[in-house]
């Protein structure tokens, strides 16, 4: 931990944060912490970005990410500031981290314990459980090497490539998966198609293509299978309210539905924000938002670091928030209805198409959060990935996905399924756009489908404007609660150890 203690020797500064998502809240906690004066602006009435929750009738459900991995990093963020996350946020590690569904009956379930994982795929399967478990290794492999490179620190700065650990890792790149594929890996690493398109899927947690990804992606099943993965008591929604919490002790100004106009910039230095007409004075600002929304808005006449028009841009998703009359037990809290054809599930959204059979996830947050439904009911986050939006017709593809999701699930459970649900909110890509601000609703702002993925990210700093820098889902190093929490120390660190 001492390396990440703060410094104190550093004037106390003016700093505004930008965005109220979860790399917004910890980046505003970091300059708390280190003692400056810090104001938070959100657009929104809420803090969160995409990590809110709706209700319908007697029903609840998370909106965003639904998934909690790496705790380290968030109890990390509360020790900084003299706290215990325990004080704040409730959370358990799950026994079993997913149920798998197959179109041809087979049923996976993925235990959080690595070796029982193992024993259940060779079960199902006949992979024998000693292939799981060196692929497993070797995925904890390309997580230990790259975390601290490529995860963990600026790639933008020329020093952090002279510390041994990133000279360690950047001779070990040949054995990273860096000039394969995810798919073309697991393939020929297990054969048995079913294991292959299970594997193939964590591609999707930062919404790329295990087709085009590279195979270092292969890290993300470590961190679920060996790492663990956990639920918050309360739902995904207490962490965002434990940083909120976090804040306000800390003193950070916090303005909800504020807009932000522009920043203000002299000389190639930052001088403030403009809003609502009036120049407000800061002598740094911490951008937490969408970049292509930067620069299309806020620094007007600016230049990115390349075209922003040429970034890759994640997957989106529909989805379906079901109240449900009823209790399945063939439903755990996280659940995969596997498509008949992934490959031509992913050449369609490659194509910017909905495809014709998308797998299904299905969360049920009620299996842990009795409060989020009535007795005898269950609520049901139901999502399929989708292209990003470009002007598809997508009332069309909301009513035909209803009908084929209903089938789908109401043939699993062996019930008529349209005939139990009470009531329905659905979200659409353009949606996702107007409620978090990211291009096309891309829920994890750029894909990572490119073997340079990880320098062709946007920089944690402005190469242009002293005193502007950027942390989020759409810089360095990407989509998802644990990297928004890595981009907000790379910026405490680029800000104190400069």
């Amino acid at each position: 931990m001492d390396e990440h203690k703060h410094l104190h020797a550093h004037q106390v500064q003016r700093i505004a944060v930008v965005g109220g998502g979860i790399a917004g809240m910890a980046a505003a906690i970091r300059m708390a912490v280190a003692g400056h004066q810090v104001s938070l602006f959100e657009a929104s009435q809420t803090l969160g970005g995409k990590l809110t929750d709706t209700r319908l009738q007697d029903f609840r459900f998370d909106n965003g990410p639904s998934l909690f991995t790496l705790p380290e990093l968030l109890e990390e963020l509360f020790s900084l500031a003299g706290r215990r996350l325990s004080d704040y946020l409730a959370y358990e590690r799950l026994e079993l981290v997913c149920r798998y569904f197959y179109p041809d009956g087979t049923k996976i379930d993925a235990w959080s314990d690595s070796d029982r994982f193992a024993l259940e795929i060779e079960r199902t399967t006949q992979v024998p459980a000693a292939k799981t478990k060196a692929y497993l290794r070797r995925a904890a492999f390309i997580y230990e090497t790259t975390t601290p490179v490529f995860l963990a620190r600026s790639l933008h700065r020329f020093s952090n490539y002279l510390r041994w650990v990133a000279l360690k890792g950047v001779l070990r790149i040949p054995w990273l998966g860096i000039f394969g594929s995810m798919h073309a890996f697991n393939k020929a690493w297990f054969g048995d198609r079913r294991v292959v398109q299970l594997f193939d899927r964590f591609a999707t947690y930062n919404g790329s293509d295990p087709y085009q990804a590279p195979a270092t992606l292969l890290q993300i099943a470590h961190i679920e299978h060996q790492e663990g993965a956990w639920y918050p008591e309360g739902g995904m929604v207490a962490i965002r309210d434990a940083l909120q919490k976090l804040l306000l002790e800390l003193g950070v100004l916090v303005y909800i539905g504020r807009t932000v106009d522009q920043l203000d910039v002299t000389g190639g230095k930052l001088t403030g924000l403009t809003i609502a007409g009036k120049q407000l004075p800061f002598d740094k600002v911490i951008f937490a938002g969408d970049i292509h929304q930067f620069y299309e808005r806020l620094l007007p006449g600016s230049r990115p670091h390349k075209n922003p028009e040429k970034d890759e841009l994640s997957t989106s998703a529909i989805i379906f928030h079901w109240g449900v009359k009823g209790v399945f037990p063939q439903l755990d809290l996280h659940n995969i209805l596997f498509s008949a054809d992934y490959a031509r599930e992913f050449t369609a959204l490659r194509a910017g198409i909905v495809p014709e059979e998308p797998t299904v996830y299905v969360y049920v947050s009620a299996r842990k959060n009795n409060s989020d439904a009535p007795e005898g009911h269950e609520n049901w986050f139901v999502m399929v990935n989708t292209p990003a939006d470009t002007g598809q017709d997508w009332a069309a593809e909301t009513g035909r996905l209803r009908l084929q999701l209903q089938e789908r699930l109401g043939k699993l459970l062996g019930l008529p399924l349209s005939q139990h649900i009470v009531c329905e909110a659905v979200t659409t890509p353009p949606e996702l756009a107007g409620r978090t601000g990211s291009k096309g609703g891309a829920i994890y702002g750029l894909a990572s489908n490119n073997k340079w993925a990880a320098f062709l990210r946007h920089p944690n700093y402005s190469r242009t404007v002293s005193g502007l820098y950027f942390c989020g889902g759409s810089v360095h190093p990407g989509g998802g609660i644990p990297l928004c929490l890595y981009s907000a120390r790379i910026v405490d660190e680029l800000i104190h150890r400069a």
